[in-house]
């Protein structure tokens, strides 16, 4: 019997990228093992079903001797310790499969240094940078090791004909929030339009739309002509709709942004991506080759950055197109569970 522990929505009511991410390792280890060898705790509303989460985890602690586990850093504050203690006392193997990109915060944080004890007593810690491997072993994570993030979906098998429509077709596919800076991607499509004189962009917005943010996100879009929301798209079917497009969008304000999978999702459509400088995009993407960016602080410039795109010729479009089709194979399920399966494996003889 193996474990998961982590936000696994099989129903796919959420869509985001931690419950999207776990929810593809549980499939595949369900592929990979069996249902009937697969035990889960999914963590999904943890705080208004604390006793069923309980449950689940004990039942996972008392018949797993392996188990993996993907958790933001509330659910590693509930449950690190639990984890830690089943290993040190039941002598069970985790492997830690993190989830975001600052965990070196986190660690920071602990004055106790009782986050890299937890850390420490696992199987392996796997990160999505190589810069988060080398800040964790700096920081005394001694386990640390480099794994992708990953996506089970196939890339498209023809890039479009028209790189370009007109007017252009651009889209965001993140969560729904201000600092995702999808209020940025409204303003700076209807700024590229008024300074053009006619409607050159539109911009359709998929996601899941935060609480908290929904009536800003209608107000906007109320005053927006060039702006449509489009609702939210299952993992399966984010390349066909990408594919519909001229380039993603991705312009974040989030500090803690990690390794996004929409941007991997982009790769297999062959969409050319219009970015933000986040701290990791360097890990990721790279300018002329795979799209554009701007600079992280400097939020004005995602229209400057539209401007100069919408100026690219068609032959530069064609191979960012190019480009991002073949980087898709650096973020393939294959690769990267096959590690995850590799690890546990050779630990646990199976």
């Amino acid at each position: 019997m193996i474990g998961i522990i982590g936000r696994i929505d099989p129903d796919e009511s959420m869509f985001d990228g931690q419950t999207v991410k776990t929810r593809t390792v549980w499939r595949l280890m369900v592929e990979h093992y069996g249902a009937d060898s697969v035990v889960a705790v999914d963590t999904l509303d943890y705080s208004k079903r604390p006793f069923k989460v309980a449950k689940d985890l004990i039942r996972c602690l008392f018949i797993c001797q392996d188990i993996v586990v993907l958790l933001s850093r509330g659910g590693r504050k509930a449950i690190f310790p639990v984890l830690s203690l089943a290993v040190r006392i039941c002598g069970k193997n985790v492997y830690h499969s993190l989830i975001g990109g600052w965990l070196g915060r986190d660690i920071d944080e602990d004055k106790k240094g009782k986050l890299v004890k937890y850390l420490n007593s696992f199987q392996v810690n796997w990160v999505e940078t190589r810069e988060l491997v080398d800040e964790l072993s700096d920081k005394g994570v001694r386990n640390v090791a480099f794994l992708p993030n990953f996506k089970t979906i196939a890339p498209t098998s023809r890039l479009p004909e028209e790189v370009l429509h007109s007017p252009a077709r651009f889209c965001t596919f993140s969560r729904v929030q201000e600092r995702k800076g999808i209020s940025n991607a409204i303003r700076s499509v209807e700024a590229v339009n008024a300074q053009q004189g006619r409607k050159v962009a539109v911009l359709d917005v998929y996601g899941p739309v935060d609480d908290d943010y929904k009536t800003r996100f209608e107000e906007l879009l109320r005053v927006s002509p060039s702006s449509t929301y489009k609702g939210c798209v299952k993992a399966e079917e984010s390349v066909a709709v990408l594919s519909m497009y001229d380039a993603l969008l991705f312009p974040t304000e989030w500090v803690m942004e990690g390794i996004p999978g929409t941007v991997i999702d982009s790769f297999h459509a062959g969409l050319p991506v219009v970015s933000s400088r986040w701290r990791y995009y360097d890990e990721l993407l790279e300018d002329e080759k795979t799209g554009l960016s701007y600079p992280f602080e400097q939020c004005e410039m995602l229209k400057d950055a539209l401007q100069r795109f919408l100026a690219l010729d068609a032959d530069t479009i064609r191979l960012m197109r190019e480009e991002c089709l073949s980087r898709a194979k650096e973020y393939s399920a294959d690769f990267a569970f096959g590690q995850m399966v590799a690890a546990i494996e050779k630990r646990g003889g199976r």
